[in-house]
């Protein structure tokens, strides 16, 4: 019979491929901090100019540059990179998304009158390429098929409406109701 060995304790504990985390880290910060400057040397530009003349913004390439790298680095590596940091970037021309500044960010609602708050959808409109990003706002996600179906069963055995608690209607309807007695 042969030993069982002892594994091998490694240098760096935790997350792996942190070298690549802390690169698309560093990259999306100087990406940031470039956009930001270009906006501000932007507005700057445009304070001191007459209010009829409207320059197109302007853009900083190294930004943009890095934003390119940024996303290459992810793909290659196989990174799955946070929510946030995807959501603040154009997946067109790779540009850092900050709303008032490089993105014009307005909430749509194309329900009948804007009468259903769930319907409420957040865009942001890159300023340079004009692509779009949307995002539902306000709405509760619903319950996958088998979650609804195993809330249905749940709430089969009841003998009466009673018997069905607030949080189990919840999920039914996907809908959250809280009671106010005063």
């Amino acid at each position: 019979m042969s030993k069982v060995k002892a594994p091998k304790p490694s240098k760096t504990k935790g997350i792996p491929n942190r070298h690549l985390h802390a690169r698309t880290a560093f990259l999306y910060q100087a990406a940031t901090y470039l956009t930001l400057q270009s906006a501000r040397v932007d507005s700057e530009r445009r304070a001191r100019l007459d209010s009829d003349a409207s320059p197109t913004p302007s853009h900083s390439p190294v930004a943009l540059q890095l934003g390119a790298d940024l996303q290459q680095v992810s793909r290659k590596a196989q990174l799955r990179l946070a929510v946030d940091l995807k959501r603040s970037m154009c997946k067109s021309c790779n540009i850092i998304l900050v709303p008032g500044q490089t993105a014009i960010q307005t909430i749509e609602n194309h329900s009948r009158g804007g009468k259903k708050p769930w319907a409420d959808v957040l865009v942001l409109q890159c300023c340079f390429c004009s692509s779009q990003k949307r995002f539902p706002v306000g709405s509760t996600r619903q319950l996958s098929n088998s979650k609804r179906g195993a809330a249905l069963v749940d709430t089969a055995g009841a003998t009466s409406l009673d018997d069905v608690s607030m949080s189990d209607t919840a999920l039914l309807t996907g809908n959250e109701h809280t009671s106010h007695t005063d």
